[in-house]
């Protein structure tokens, strides 16, 4: 009898200690910020992980991000934009105490089309003069492409305004 309750104490005991693991999604391609998906200077880099994790002390002091989780994987690296072959998997270790933790694992997406990153804008790439343009298409083509290289510094709703006003919509 002492045998049986000693293996139910140690059984109870190491299930309270394990921690589950739930896969959410792979996803071919995930970011949080805006780049041109066209661009011919993208680039795979290495591969990052990224977590949100909140402490459980009886019960969850908060709800993991997964947005969080997604930036602290891209911020890993300057010139990233976002990340492929992603997999999101949603953690818990919890008995008592513990934590509940959404993790991001992906390949990074670099553009070296950004400032400082390789690409023409850290060659001192600059549009031609107005006066050399021949057509209203190339203004706007120049004027959308220095856009799109500023584009990490303006806030989402000024580029989108800039964009409108660009194209004139």
């Amino acid at each position: 009898m002492r045998t049986i309750s000693l293996a139910l104490l140690s059984l109870a005991a190491t299930l309270t200690l394990t921690g589950c693991s739930i896969r959410i999604a792979d996803l071919t391609v995930a970011s949080t910020k805006n780049f041109n998906m066209n661009s011919n200077a993208l680039e795979t880099g290495r591969r990052v992980e990224g977590k949100d994790q909140v402490a459980v002390v009886l019960f969850p002091l908060g709800q993991p991000n997964m947005k969080e989780a997604i930036d602290r994987a891209v911020e890993k690296e300057r010139c990233a934009v976002g990340l492929s072959n992603v997999v999101i998997n949603q953690e818990a270790f919890a008995f008592l105490v513990g934590y509940v933790a959404v993790s991001v694992e992906g390949n990074l997406i670099l553009d070296r089309a950004l400032p400082g990153c390789g690409g023409y804008a850290s060659q001192g790439y600059q549009p031609a003069p107005a006066s050399e343009q021949t057509s209203p298409y190339r203004s706007k083509e120049a004027q959308l492409q220095q856009l799109e290289q500023q584009q990490s510094t303006l806030s989402y709703e000024e580029y989108q305004r800039r964009y409108r006003e660009i194209v004139g919509q």
